[in-house]
């Protein structure tokens, strides 16, 4: 169910200009409801019998009301103009104001008769609404009687003007909502976009982060390679010198070997030397095994590290890029 009122579709400035022409029009009494049989109109032509006398009459306006929005719901459901004898004994006809099939008003014409009243009659419903049966019988003789065939066409005519009234109000309905839908699409996306830009300057900010870490790291592995290939030259040095001492030993122990029984001690100590040496020599050597391998560790940490600076690059391309793009998204929006 569409929740509009007739109002909010058509403005009653226009509403009243339709209502006046065709009562000048016709010559008879023109009026506007709502769906709940609510003026929303001045009335245009009326009586004196009807604004001087029924509907000043508290009973009579309720009444007045009732009869309106029945004669309107009757239209409605015969799916044109309608006309009836309204509680007064008037001949009154409806023609609906409709929005996708659903009622949100009529057109009210008439106040006329179509043959001579019977008096007695009359003055009973001004009994039963409080209104003078003298005055509302005068009142009464200043109606218009018309031909049966005049009021038909009139409310035929009222009709006609009342689908075109429906259509514009609808065709004004489905406008208004989709511009509505629109503006409520636009203002999400305007949203979106702008969480988007928040959360690329999240990214941005932490890649930079990780960037200057990967600097960082950087500095540190060329420090290690650095220290790597000093701590080489001197296990260098070392070997240098187990493999000297290695040879000072060995010809220790041949001295040794040649003074005999006088070199025996100096051949403990050469030997003492010797071993020294190995020993040496073999830490050494685990020493320098062990520096490569930290040194090619290194190597691939370096490679590792210039690749991933490359890739934080390339993101902070794509990220530069895509904020290019939203900050061009919202100009459009913008003009």
């Amino acid at each position: 169910m569409i929740d509009v009122t007739l109002t909010d579709l058509i403005d009653v400035a226009t509403l009243q200009e339709i209502q006046d022409g065709f009562a000048n029009l016709t010559g008879m009494a023109a009026l506007t409801t709502d769906a709940n049989g609510n003026a929303v109109t001045d009335g245009s032509n009326f009586t004196d019998f009807c604004m001087e006398y029924t509907r000043k009459s508290r009973e009579g306006c309720e009444r007045c009301a009732k009869c309106d929005k029945m004669g309107g719901e009757q239209a409605m459901r015969k799916g044109c103009a309608a006309a009836y004898f309204c509680h007064a004994g008037l001949v009154d006809f409806a023609a609906p104001i409709l929005l996708d099939g659903q009622f949100i008003g009529s057109f009210i014409g008439g106040q006329v008769l179509t043959e001579a009243p019977d008096e007695k009659k009359f003055r009973k419903i001004a009994d039963e609404i409080g209104v003078n049966p003298d005055d509302y019988i005068r009142a009464l003789k200043k109606i218009k009687i018309m031909d049966k065939k005049q009021v038909d066409a009139a409310a035929d005519f009222l009709f006609i003007i009342a689908k075109i009234l429906s259509q514009t109000a609808y065709n004004n309905y489905l406008a208004g909502q989709t511009t509505t839908s629109l503006d409520n699409v636009n203002h999400s996306v305007m949203h979106k976009i702008d969480d988007a830009e928040e959360t690329v300057e999240r990214i941005t900010e932490k890649i930079n982060m990780l960037s200057d870490a990967f600097e960082s790291v950087s500095r540190i592995e060329k420090a290690s390679a650095s220290e790597v290939a000093a701590t080489k030259n001197t296990v260098k040095v070392i070997q240098d010198i187990a493999m000297n001492t290695r040879i000072l030993g060995f010809n220790a122990s041949i001295e040794a070997s040649r003074a005999r029984e006088n070199g025996k001690g100096f051949g403990v100590i050469a030997q003492e030397v010797r071993t020294l040496a190995e020993t040496s020599k073999s830490s050494a050597d685990r020493i320098d095994k062990a520096m490569q391998r930290i040194s090619d560790h290194s190597n691939d940490m370096s490679k590792q590290v210039a690749q991933t600076k490359e890739v934080i690059e390339q993101c902070l391309s794509n990220l530069d890029e895509f904020s290019a793009l939203l900050n061009e998204i919202k100009s459009i929006k913008a003009e």
